[in-house]
Order: structure tokens, then sequence, then C-alpha cells
């Protein structure tokens, strides 16, 4: 399990930001002489994930790269951007994309910037598992691709605040899920290069394949069905139904991780509705669901509802 952590801080000396920007790869430079300056942050997140809540007071200029793909959204006074030739103001509250190995400029006044983080490795697999592809990530602008998509982005990037600044950021499952959110949400609010068009067919082509097997999964959970025999009904390979799969289930669970979750729900209502005391046992509703290995069951059913099978049972 990935470790979570928090960070909380106010600094006016300018001269130990660097620091602490390096822990998610913001490799910049700071500099401020404005007597009013202050720099507050609350950062946390994982390994995969990490979402900063920054406020300026006065006026401070920062330069540099990044190591991770790092959108800002801002709110305040002024913030003017420069990502190499392109320029642009971000304080009505719109973004911008700072990029791995391009070099930044900004000055900023009074603002409140909502950053999230994501390194190019999880923003790669992310793209390849959903648009279907194998090109190298790249963007043509540090803007957003149009007002709605920047509207879009703004309100995410509330929502992962709210998340991040919660306590459910503690457990896995919901960060994965935030995490999803961001790195979809990046690609499809600033502009990649490549056709999208053809991005798109290939992203309705995984999202047909996995309704259609879902469909099949739900419709045959009781039959001796295989993850093959989902794929052939979906017009596809087992491959390609793992890759729709993880690019459209709301938790990237696998065709195999979604029957198996289906079919413990079937031999969890089994287990409320049996009588013990007419010889109902956990070995036989579990073996009806294709559950052999006791202990195995007894594991995931654990994960899934939080206790034993047995504690079902004979509730």
């Amino acid at each position: 399990m990935a470790e979570v952590f928090r960070h909380d801080l106010t600094v006016s000396d300018p001269e130990v930001l660097p620091a602490l920007g390096e822990r998610t790869g913001m490799r910049f430079g700071y500099s401020s002489t404005d007597p009013d300056f202050s720099y507050r942050l609350s950062r946390a997140g994982d390994e995969r994930v990490a979402v900063s809540a920054v406020h300026v007071g006065g006026t401070m200029s920062l330069w540099g790269d990044t190591g991770a793909f790092t959108v800002a959204n801002v709110r305040g006074v002024r913030y003017d951007w420069q990502v190499r030739e392109e320029t642009g103001a971000a304080a009505a509250g719109s973004s911008v994309l700072f990029r791995p190995e391009y070099s930044s400029l900004v000055v900023a006044q009074d603002v409140d910037v909502t950053m999230a983080h994501l390194p190019v490795e999880l923003v790669q697999a992310t793209a390849d598992t959903v648009y279907g592809t194998k090109t190298a990530v790249g963007f043509t602008s540090s803007a957003p691709a149009s007002a709605r998509l920047a509207q879009y982005w703004s309100a995410l990037a509330r929502y992962g605040a709210g998340v991040v600044a919660s306590e459910a950021f503690a457990e896995p499952l919901v960060r994965a899920e935030l995490t999803r959110h961001l790195a979809v949400g990046l690609l499809e609010c600033f502009p990649l290069v490549g056709d999208r068009e053809e991005r798109y067919l290939s992203m309705e082509a995984q999202a047909h394949r996995y309704r259609v097997a879902v469909q099949f999964f739900d419709d045959h959970a009781a039959a001796p069905v295989t993850v093959e025999d989902a794929a052939r009904a979906a017009g596809t390979t087992t491959r390609a139904l793992v890759q729709a799969f993880r690019a459209n289930h709301p938790l990237g669970l696998t065709p195999a991780q979604y029957l198996r979750r289906i079919r413990l729900d079937a031999a969890h209502r089994d287990l409320r509705e049996a009588d013990p005391r007419a010889g109902n046992t956990v070995k036989e509703i579990a073996s009806r669901w294709g559950f052999t290995h006791a202990g195995r069951f007894a594991q995931y059913y654990r994960q899934a509802f939080g206790v034993p099978p047995h504690h079902t049972l004979h509730r």
C-alpha cells in the first residue's frame, strides 16, 4: 500500500521553497522583494498523485521546470505565466499546465493556487490504456483546449482538493479513483499532440467492448463463463478487453476481477438467505459460484464485505 504524506507550513522566506518543490518534481527558484510576502502550503498525496493548495500573499516570481505534469488552477489578483514561448494570465480562475523539461516563468500576486502533480509514467500509462495507443504523451499548449474544458478542470481541481482534505483520502480505493480522474482529466482538458479523432474512435471502441462484456457477465454470472467468453461476445481479444475495462471501469478493474466481484455479490446474497439448520454451508454456496478454494474465497469475501463468510451465514 502506498504511503500517504501530508505537509502543512507557512513561510516568509522564498529561499526555503526550492527544497519543498523538489518533493513533487517542481525544480523552481523563487524570489520576492515584497515586505508583505507570505507563502502557505498544504499538500497531500502518495507516490502516484499529489495535490497542493497554495496561498501567495504579496508578489513573487518563480522560474524553472518540473519533473512531473503539474496543473495549476488559479484564483487571485495576478498570475502571469510563460512556458517556453507561450504566455498567458491565469488569475481569473483558469488553469495552466507545466510540462516536464519545459522552462517556465511565473509572476504571482495575492493568489490561491490548487496544483495537481502527476508523474510522467502514470500519465503515459493512462493514455495508453484510455486511448489504446502507444504514442508518447505530448501537449501542444499549456492552456486548456477550450473554455468548457477549462471550467471542467477547475471543477475537478476543487473536487480533488476536497478529497485530499478529507479523512477518506487515507483509503487506497479513494486515492486510486482520484488519481484516475485527474490523469484522464489532464489528457482530455489540455490539447494533446496527435489525431484527436483517432483517439476518440479508439475510446468509443473500448467503451463499446466494455459495455457488451459487462452485460454479458451480468447476464451469465451463474453460468460457467470465462473472460474469453466475454471477449468473444464483445468481438475482441482478451488482451483488448482487459484494456477496455481498465479504461472504463470506475476502479480500473480487470474483466476477471469484475466477474469475481459479481459472483461474490451473488454468494453474499445466498449466504444471507441461507439456513445453516437446513444444511446450507459456506463451502456449498462458494462452490455454486465458482469458488473452489475455501481459504481464497474467505479472503475475497472479507475484503469485499468486512467479515468472514461464516459470520453472514450464522448471523
